[in-house]
């Protein structure tokens, strides 16, 4: 690169990277927000809940990167068609080309982030995800109870809890087990508690009873006792397996699922629609590069680039990424629309360019920008007076 590009990377570069850690930032707390649950509710350890923060983190970052790229590109060639500089470049009769490749150089970085993160470094932090929300909940009571609700956990199995206290301590419990044909279980106790014995996750109950009914000949016997202990084991469903989802398998499991996988049986789209997401995420970064250029790149009057390019930019973003998204939730269920994966941004690739080569760009109307910027004086207008009637 020569040094004029390698200004333009420099300062795209920074920004990029500027913008991505705070975006990826505020994303992180929001989501990290919605899970802090897990830590509170199963009296985990502080390092228990910000190593379910980090495994987040890769898969925020591949969404996140690419709409920093966009914001790095944006706000560079703005500054500088604000300062005339890219008015200066095409009077010396630098191409749209040389002012490009430092740009695109930056989206192929991200590119190449984004595809390796989707096929080995997300699945496994999605899997780590995963076993680390299993784990943290020690029980299925942690996990699925709440308190006065009658909550089903199979077709024959209501589990009630009256209070959940903190330590894992239960208050008013009632477990009622009809999965055998031929018995009928009900268990009440006082109080109670959860724990691990010997590596297995066990209820201990104190001061209840618990009622046999059986059904064949419809006897009932009752049993009271001061403390009893049950396995949670014998409370999972036959078929509460833990299986992982698409975004939590390697790419090599989704090219070749076994044939005996439930979800490969029932929703075989999923796992191809996941296979081809990963296949095509990365030409997202490279997209949003050409739309940047195609809106900002360009020499324009001040006032059209300070009004059009972040909401024309940021608008056919979103506009692409629910295309992504709605291709993703098609093949769900019918995988035979796959290609559609690699039309959207091949397509949208290819027309970004052409118009970049050619000189078309895409701007809202002068009336339009004309309104907004009377708009925008008179709201300044109002500031100030408001700032006079405050002094005064």
């Amino acid at each position: 690169m020569n040094t004029l590009q390698r200004y333009i990377f420099r300062r795209i570069s920074v920004i990029t990277l500027a913008s991505f850690f705070a975006v990826l930032a505020v994303v992180w707390v929001s989501q990290v927000l919605t899970r802090i649950d897990v830590a509170t509710a199963s009296g985990q350890s502080m390092f228990t809940f910000l190593k379910l923060a980090a495994v987040l983190t890769p898969q925020l970052a591949a969404l996140v990167l690419p709409i920093a790229v966009v914001i790095g590109t944006v706000q560079v060639f703005t500054t500088m068609n604000a300062d005339s500089e890219l008015a200066v470049m095409s009077a010396s009769g630098v191409s749209r080309q040389m002012i490009a490749r430092p740009v695109l150089l930056v989206a192929i970085l991200a590119s190449l982030f984004v595809f390796v993160s989707n096929h080995f470094i997300e699945p496994r932090a999605n899997r780590s995800l995963r076993d680390l929300l299993v784990s943290s909940r020690t029980d299925l009571l942690t996990s699925l109870i709440q308190e006065g609700v009658f909550t089903k956990i199979d077709d024959d199995l209501t589990i009630y809890v009256d209070r959940r206290l903190p330590g894992n301590a239960l208050s008013g419990i009632m477990v009622s087990d009809t999965r055998d044909e031929h018995l009928a279980l009900l268990y009440y106790a006082q109080s109670g508690a959860v724990g691990k014995v010997d590596g297995n996750d066990v209820m201990v109950m104190t001061n209840g009873q618990i009622q046999r009914k059986n059904l064949d000949d419809n006897s009932l016997s009752i049993i009271r006792f001061n403390s009893y202990a049950i396995s949670l084991s014998q409370f999972a469903s036959a078929t509460d397996a833990l299986y992982y989802f698409p975004q939590e398998r390697e790419t090599a499991d989704l090219i070749d699922p076994d044939p005996n996988d439930w979800l490969f049986q029932s929703k075989p789209g999923w796992l191809y629609g996941e296979f081809h997401r990963r296949m095509t995420d990365w030409l997202y970064p490279i997209l949003f590069a050409y739309v940047a250029l195609v809106v900002a790149g360009q020499t324009r009057s001040h006032r059209q680039t300070r009004f059009n390019a972040f909401v024309l930019t940021i608008g056919a973003t979103l506009v692409y990424r629910w295309a992504a998204y709605a291709v993703f939730n098609v093949n769900r269920l019918d995988g035979d629309l796959w290609w559609l994966f690699y039309a959207v941004p091949v397509v949208a690739i290819v027309i970004s360019a052409l118009m970049y080569r050619y000189g078309i760009t895409i701007a809202v109307p002068d009336r339009v920008a004309a309104a907004y910027e009377r708009f925008a004086d008179h709201v300044r207008q109002l500031r100030i007076r408001a700032a006079r009637a405050r002094t005064v």
